[in-house]
Parts: structure tokens; C-alpha cells; sequence
């Protein structure tokens, strides 16, 4: 069997374990590290499949993401992160980078943009598993591919996609473009819903399509389908300009081999300092011993 490569939304079980685990967890200097300790196990519970190749990929665009520059207003209904939260962050990537994992993080690109290029790079060969909770990357699924909500061990296939969302993987950007999508704070063509969407899809396959043929929504049996042709040409240059930022972009110029992808040996000094910082006590250090082929167990 071809060995899967996995591709991990890292920032997503970040934030998860952020709001999910009480900051009382601290380091040496009183600042807290829940993120840090929640994402540790969430990886060590990963590494624990033995995957042989894996990348993990982290959100350091923020604002200044080129989907900012085509649309001011995307993800604008989103807090900054704060001062002790980007150094959590800091801290996961450091963490990911001291256990031996392939990592990315890019400023004018997302995480879903990294991912989507290195399953371009290397999916013709392997199927991929994304390891994420993020629906938008099931635009990228092939027939074997798989996403992992890894959290809830939910794992969502294209036939899992359709039946959810009521159109094919490939579709998702353009029903989300349709639809709109207030995680991302993006607000679609007023009155098309989510059925809608999906019925328009069903017919055209596309928003390319839907704008060659308009004249066809009139008698595709679509509710109020007069009214949503003229909302769906009055606002055609938004409905394109929300599609070119719900689409993951798969070509950044990155130099990845699938080498890369292989988790190298940790070092057991550097994970016994780091768990020293974090204050981590011994159930992690000993978990991260595994790693390190050596106890990590505090000094008297």
C-alpha cells in the first residue's frame, strides 16, 4: 500500500485547545501555555500513528493575507490574536520544529493555501489525509483523499462532502462564493442560500457556466429563480471577486520533496529544555521522552 502523506491544519487544534483548557497552565515565567499544552498532546497523539510522511501548516497571515488585498472585509469579523496567544503560537511551531515534523507558515498565504499546494505537489502519487475541522479544504479532495477532523476521529471523504453540502468537492468554492460564509465573513449573492447554491450548481457545475447560460436558472425549478437572475447579474463582479477568495490557491512557489515530509530523530536535550520553559509536567515529559529515546523527567 502507497504510504498517505498528511497535511495538518496546525492552527486550527491550536486555537482549539486555547479556549478549550484553562489557563492555568503556565510556564517558568507565570505566562500561560494552555494552547501549548493542549497542542503537544494533540501532535504526540498524531505521531503516535506513525505517519510516514507529514507537514504541518500554520496560519501567519492573519491580516495580510492576499485575500485581504482582494476583499478588506475578509475574516474583518475576527479578533487579533493577542500578546500571549501569537506567543503561544510561536511556542506550537517551535514545539512541532523540536519534534523532528516538517512545518510552513507564510505571510500572504493561509494555511489552506499551503496545504492545498502540497497536496498538488504530491498527491498524483498517494492519497492524502488533511487532518483539520475546516470544511473549506474539502475543495481539495480526490477519490482516496481523505479529510480528518482528528478531535472527534470524524473522517469525511467526497461522497461525505456531497451529501452535506449537496454538491461535489471541487464545487465547494463556488457554493461558498454562492452562498457566502460567515466564518470567513464572506456574504455571498444576497437570497441565495445554501439550497439555492447548491441547486444552481447542480445544473451548471460552475459560476463560470451559471453566467454563459443565465437564462437557464428560469427554468431549473429553482424558488424565486427570476429574482435571484437579476440579484446573480447585479452582482456578478462580486460573486467572481468572493470566489477568488474562497478558492484554496495550490500553486505557491515552494521547494518541498516528499524527503521533507519524513519526521527526523528529536533531540532529547532540546525537548527537556523546552519542557523545563513550559513547566510541563510528567506525563508530557514522559510522553515526549518516547520521542527523544530518553527521560525528560525533571531534575531535583
Amino acid at each position: 500500500m502507497t504510504e498517505p502523506v498528511y497535511l495538518v491544519d496546525a492552527s486550527i487544534y491550536i486555537f482549539r485547545a486555547y479556549f478549550s483548557i484553562p489557563d492555568s497552565f503556565v510556564d517558568t515565567h507565570g505566562e500561560p501555555v494552555n494552547a501549548v499544552y493542549g497542542y503537544t498532546n494533540f501532535v504526540l497523539d498524531l505521531l503516535e500513528k506513525q505517519p510516514k510522511y507529514i507537514s504541518f501548516a500554520f496560519d501567519e497571515s492573519l491580516n495580510t493575507c492576499f485575500r485581504n488585498d482582494v476583499y478588506p472585509q475578509y475574516k474583518a469579523n475576527r479578533d487579533l490574536p493577542d500578546e500571549n496567544l501569537i506567543f503561544q503560537v510561536a511556542k506550537c511551531q517551535e514545539i512541532t520544529r523540536l519534534l523532528g515534523i516538517h512545518h510552513l507558515s507564510l505571510k500572504r498565504y493561509e494555511a489552506d493555501d499551503i496545504i492545498g499546494t502540497l497536496h498538488t505537489m504530491f498527491a498524483a502519487d498517494r492519497p492524502v489525509i488533511i487532518v483539520t475541522r475546516d470544511k473549506d479544504l474539502g475543495q481539495l479532495l480526490r477519490a482516496d483523499d481523505l479529510l480528518w477532523d482528528f478531535a472527534a476521529d470524524l473522517r469525511t471523504g467526497p461522497a461525505e462532502v456531497k451529501e452535506k453540502f449537496g454538491v461535489h468537492a471541487h464545487q465547494i468554492a463556488d457554493y461558498l462564493a454562492l452562498a457566502g460564509d460567515t466564518v470567513d465573513n464572506i456574504p455571498g449573492a444576497p437570497g441565495i442560500g445554501a439550497k439555492s447554491a447548491a441547486k444552481i450548481l447542480a445544473h451548471f457545475g460552475n459560476i463560470d457556466r451559471l453566467y454563459l447560460a443565465i437564462d437557464e436558472i428560469e427554468n431549473i425549478g429553482l424558488r424565486g429563480a427570476s429574482k435571484a437572475k437579476q440579484t446573480l447579474l447585479k452582482c456578478e463582479d462580486s460573486v467572481r471577486m468572493f470566489r477568488e477568495i474562497t478558492r484554496i490557491k495550490c500553486d505557491i512557489d515552494i521547494a518541498v520533496s516528499l524527503q521533507d515530509l519524513k519526521p527526523s530523530p528529536a533531540s532529547s536535550d532540546e525537548l527537556r529544555s523546552f519542557c523545563d520553559a513550559m513547566n510541563f509536567g510528567e506525563r508530557v515529559r514522559d510522553r515526549l521522552a518516547a520521542m527523544g529515546q530518553t527521560s525528560l523527567s525533571q531534575q531535583s
